[in-house]
């Protein structure tokens, strides 16, 4: 469990520290934007493989809660918002006035990976994934909170509750610019995790589900 807590505090600072508002642009100046990339993504790779290893070489530990049943539905049904969320954020960066999927939350990809990681702790108990999935929450809520308050003044009447700036009639209640092509992306996504959980994750969701 050590190897992984400190897998999980490499993965926190090599998100969090590149992307201060005072380090990020001292470590463009110095190694271009492209260079900046290019480290951000091996170092974000390196460890990520880390974390894989750490997590598969730590014990499960106690069980600190019994999921409930109906945990399970809510994750199967609620994973392609959460797919949805990061697929609009890959395939569409945010500009200065909210559009598209930014007028419906201002934060759509820490969201989504927010929505991800809770689903989960939803139906783990072991100590070994509640510290993998909590830590992931945590760095999601952060970076959403942290987005947020650097993101431009159109986008931060938005917000990060979804629709809440909809309702409260802050941006126009209309929802056909929504993006359909990762809404489709991720239901296929969805399915295709349906099927190779088991044999990639091992555990499968839909296990005494289905009659």
């Amino acid at each position: 469990m050590i190897e992984l807590s400190a897998a999980l505090a490499a993965m926190a600072l090599a998100h969090w520290v590149p992307s201060a508002p005072r380090v990020r642009p001292i470590l463009i100046s110095v190694l271009g934007p492209r260079g900046f990339h290019a480290v951000y993504s091996l170092v974000s790779f390196g460890v990520l493989v880390w974390l894989v290893a750490a997590y598969g070489a730590a014990a499960d530990g106690p069980w600190l809660w019994t999921p409930p049943f109906w945990a399970r539905w809510t994750a199967v049904l609620g994973m392609p918002v959460a797919l949805w969320l990061i697929l609009a954020r890959l395939m569409q960066r945010p500009g200065d006035a909210p559009a598209s999927i930014y007028r419906l939350t201002a934060t759509p990809g820490s969201l989504g990976i927010l929505l991800w990681a809770g689903l989960h702790l939803l139906n783990v108990g072991a100590a070994r994934a509640v510290v993998l999935f909590g830590t992931f929450a945590v760095i999601a809520l952060a970076a959403a909170v942290k987005n947020l308050w650097t993101a431009p003044p159109g986008r931060r009447l938005i917000g990060i509750l979804p629709g809440r700036a909809m309702l409260q009639g802050r941006t126009p209640a209309r929802l056909d610019d929504l993006p359909l092509t990762p809404l489709v992306l991720a239901f296929g996504l969805w399915l295709a995790l349906l099927a190779l959980h088991p044999l990639v994750i091992g555990a499968d969701p839909l296990a005494g589900m289905l009659p």
